[in-house]
């Protein structure tokens, strides 16, 4: 009896050393799934993609999982998306990522990878009676993806808070006009309802090259140099599936770096993966800009985290901008 349980013992000891990584491994995704929206502040991800980098991670950690790209228009469908598990990492503006950190918040944790990239927004019209925010008026319609939620719509709260006073953050709200950025482009272009368009690079400067658009308001006027768009998962995701979560974290330094360093041949790859009628040379030119930034470091986002409390937008306050992030970029010289 006792030579059987010691037996016994000894199976489950391999089992444990042998099963149990296989069993961690089989834990991970087989597909992993990972969405961008557009505009050049998703250049990081668009590298990735482009260049397989992370199925180049995977396969250094041992993985054959298989990875798919999908492009979505705003946040809000980054996050349904991102609930209903069929999808892994979304991306998309400060503003929609902190809705969900705050309503995940005890749960699944949503927490932002890192940063992707650092630039001003601009908000720009074509109505030649309008010369500031404080000449809109409600013939006016603005533009913006993901109206309502997105960190356009933030920044215009703020402003309104700054030029008209406390509780005047939604004085705006009703022209707003959801369109994706290359729709809300070609809608203020053809010159009809809409009047306004707030959006990012590279669709910010198209539209100021119409005669007669001009820019009425600049987001760092009111959050100075700011983090733009960062990527989000749960940590549920993270906790679950290390390996994967690792590769794609490694791809994603790796893509930053060498944008930084191969600014011509991201600008290339760029047009070559979103199809941009801008060119090459305007691209490289707009990364090349001071204010512009391809970074993984977090740039004021605890001041929008906390404006957003502030109206109740959401119900958890953030204390320091290392609650809103993950692990891996706590020692960058965050904000």
């Amino acid at each position: 009896m006792r030579r059987r349980n010691l037996f016994a013992i000894a199976l489950t000891a391999l089992a444990l050393t042998f099963g149990g990584p296989a069993r961690a491994a089989q834990s991970e995704v087989s597909e992993f799934n990972v969405a961008l929206q557009y505009g050049i502040g998703y250049l990081p991800l668009a590298i990735m993609k482009q260049s397989q980098l992370i199925e180049k991670h995977l396969k250094a950690g041992g993985m054959t999982t298989k990875v798919n790209w999908s492009r979505l228009g705003s946040g809000q469908p980054m996050n349904d998306a991102l609930l209903s598990g069929s999808l892994h990492v979304a991306s998309g503006g400060v503003a929609p990522f902190v809705i969900l950190w705050g309503r995940t918040h005890g749960n699944l944790n949503v927490k932002a990878v890192a940063a992707l990239s650092s630039m001003p927004m601009y908000l720009v019209t074509n109505n030649p009676n309008v010369k500031s925010i404080r000449d809109l008026t409600e013939k006016d319609r603005i533009s913006m993806a993901g109206a309502g939620t997105s960190i356009q719509t933030i920044i215009l709260q703020m402003a309104a808070t700054k030029e008209f006073g406390e509780g005047q953050h939604n004085r705006f709200s009703t022209l707003y006009r959801n369109l994706s950025h290359p729709d809300g482009l070609a809608a203020f272009l053809s010159g009809q309802e809409i009047t306004a368009y707030f959006s990012s690079p590279p669709f910010q400067y198209q539209a100021l090259q119409k005669p007669g658009v001009r820019r009425i308001l600049n987001s760092y006027d009111i959050t100075g140099p700011a983090t733009f768009l960062v990527a989000w998962t749960t940590s549920k995701f993270r906790d679950e599936n290390p390996k994967t979560y690792q590769a794609f974290f490694n791809a994603y330094k790796e893509a930053v770096d060498w944008i930084n360093a191969n600014k011509r041949a991201a600008a290339e790859l760029y047009i070559k993966e979103s199809n941009d009628k801008s060119g090459v040379a305007a691209i490289e030119k707009m990364l090349n800009d001071p204010e512009i930034k391809i970074t993984m470091t977090p740039e004021a986002t605890l001041p929008v985290a906390e404006f957003m409390h502030k109206i109740g937008t959401v119900k958890v306050k953030a204390s320091s901008w290392r609650d809103l992030f993950m692990p891996e970029v706590h020692k960058l010289p965050g904000s």
